[in-house]
């Protein structure tokens, strides 16, 4: 899935260790996104940074328009 986020967000990641939670920026722009084996949806910056939502936590940030789907 590629979705685009239209605003700067900061959105909570996993660190290394996973245990570490941390707030990153994810500025405007096309990212790849996929759904996970847990029902989540990981939004992917790099290969070590990446935002996990819940369809709850995604709906809503579609429906203020700062994530639109692009490609399913």
């Amino acid at each position: 899935m590629r979705i685009a986020i239209t605003k700067n967000l900061i959105l909570r990641i996993q660190g290394k260790p996973t245990t570490e939670a941390l707030d990153t920026i994810f500025p405007p722009g096309e990212y790849p996104a996929v759904l996970t084996p847990e029902g989540t949806i990981e939004i992917i910056k790099t290969s070590s940074i990446k935002a996990l939502f819940s369809f709850s936590q995604f709906r809503e940030k579609t429906s203020l328009g700062e994530i639109v789907v692009l490609e399913s």
